[in-house]
């Protein structure tokens, strides 16, 4: 039968603050009205309002790796609401996500006792559940009572028996303590607002030698452009915070698509396996634990060598902003998102950075031209800016969360915009994107350089702003330009 641990803990709040969102006609000249409604759910997930910034900082993780990241932070998502339930049972999800190849990674056995948090419609719950029996059992946590009603009305249907619904707080998943072999956290972590007791209770739920797989779309490569920006993270920012939790990294798989699989164990617990350090790149280099050679490519990439010097596997991560300096009069190039790489083999490896340039008036970098590997601290105007730029999200006024697209144009007319002081005209004819035309990208560029903290309204290309904006058909770029105006 469907076990069932929700009575007596009905919660009326979200863990992720908030409810179905969508825009509606607004009236005046800077708001935006909301009211709540019923829509469907689907790659464009749903408009959030009013994050706070969620800060982290390091209490465990080691003193060599990933130093400099306490004061980086990112901005929860929306969680997605029962009403989306629909979408999380996909049949593309298959082949986008792979999910029985995920759970043959993590190798289940008849017996053991595994844990869905932020399970939705039970989709690997489901599929866990065969794996697992006989004698195993499946808990499966979710903070919505709705969604864990559609949850139980799958389980029957498919006559699971070893599944077991549990309604979740917004600060802990309620599973019981010291039995999970297994949680699986599945495109779900990202949603989290209080994501530090939530990981506590995680911790204080695994057996001794129980183990955590993560999964979240990719920010670093593209390949999770797809998803809105703040439904992706980066390695860099997983592994910092889970390591600040308590936790030790065991193994980063890279198989699918779009998305990083985490395995993470306790840290100080009694299993004897393995962990994959990691690696800030310029800690690592100060050790000399690698060596990195850089070369242009062409104009939204840089290429790298790099390999170990020791014989261990290791996870290497490297910062938006990083910095690569050209000779010869050459243009310097400049990390547009976070990086990673898995040094796990012997000699060299490659691995490629998504970058934008800094001087327009200068010729790309070759691949027969060397470059300098720099820490962002070299430009720090243009590291905020790409920095905002990987957060990806910006509000006006009392508007919903808006989600400018993430091209290559909009991130360069911006470095552009902060570092050069460029005009419009001027830059007018290299930032035509297939998708963005220019118009577009300079007033979202112009969005994120006065996010971090430069005064637009000072620039060169404000002078050409009834060009940019006139006759825009984006109502989030019309009312933001409208505020800058007043």
């Amino acid at each position: 039968m469907l076990m069932d641990r929700t009575e007596g803990s009905f919660v009326t709040s979200s863990r992720f603050r908030g409810d179905l969102r969508r825009r509606v006609p607004y009236s005046g000249s800077t708001m935006i009205r909301l009211r709540r409604a019923t829509m469907s759910h689907s790659l464009k997930k749903i408009f959030p309002i009013g994050w706070i910034v969620f800060l982290v900082a390091s209490s465990g993780a080691t003193a060599l790796a990933q130093t400099d990241r306490a004061d980086r932070h990112r901005v929860p998502a929306e969680f997605m609401s029962y009403r989306g339930a629909d979408w999380l049972e996909r049949a593309e999800r298959v082949e986008q996500e792979e999910p029985d190849r995920v759970l043959d990674m993590m190798n289940l056995s008849p017996g053991d006792v595994v844990a869905d948090v932020g399970c939705g419609s039970g989709y690997y719950a489901r599929r866990m559940a065969p794996r697992v029996a006989p004698g195993g059992t499946v808990f499966c946590e979710d903070i919505q009572p709705e969604m864990l009603q559609i949850m139980r009305d799958r389980v029957r249907e498919e006559g699971l028996t070893n599944v077991e619904a549990i309604l979740g707080t917004p600060t802990d998943p309620q599973l019981p303590a010291g039995e999970i072999d297994w949680v699986i956290i599945a495109d779900v972590y990202h949603e989290m607002s209080d994501p530090e007791p939530m990981l506590a209770g995680i911790r204080r739920a695994l057996a001794p030698t129980g183990r955590v797989a993560l999964l979240e779309y990719r920010v670093e490569d593209g390949s999770g452009d797809q998803i809105k920006a703040d439904h992706v993270m980066s390695a860099r920012q997983v592994v910092f915070e889970w390591q600040a939790a308590g936790f030790e990294l065991e193994a980063l798989h890279e198989f699918l698509p779009s998305q990083h699989l985490f395995f993470f164990q306790v840290a100080g617990g009694d299993r004897q396996d393995p962990v994959l350090a990691d690696y800030d790149l310029f800690d690592a280099l100060n050790a000399r634990l690698i060596e990195v050679e850089a070369r242009g490519s062409d104009d939204e990439s840089v290429s790298l060598r790099i390999r170990r010097t020791g014989t261990e596997p290791i996870l290497i991560t490297s910062p938006v902003g990083m910095y690569f300096q050209a000779s010869n009069g050459k243009r310097d190039m400049i990390a547009r998102r976070d990086g990673w790489v898995i040094l796990d083999e012997e000699g060299w490896q490659e691995w490629s950075i998504r970058t934008v340039g800094r001087q327009r008036d200068r010729d790309l970098p070759t691949s027969n031209d060397e470059l300098m590997v720099r820490p962002p601290s070299i430009a720090p105007a243009v590291e905020a800016v790409l920095y905002q730029l990987q957060v990806g999200i910006y509000t006006v006024g009392n508007s919903p969360t808006l989600y400018p697209p993430r091209t290559h144009v909009v991130e360069q007319a911006a470095v552009w915009i902060a570092d050069a002081d460029e005009s419009y005209r001027g830059m007018e004819s290299e930032i035509v994107g297939p998708r963005v035309p220019p118009q577009y990208a300079t007033a979202f560029a112009l969005v994120f350089v006065e996010q971090a903290g430069i005064d637009v309204t000072t620039r060169r290309v404000w002078d050409d702003r009834q060009t940019i904006f006139r006759g825009l058909r984006d109502q989030g770029l019309n009312i933001w330009y409208q505020l800058q105006t007043q």
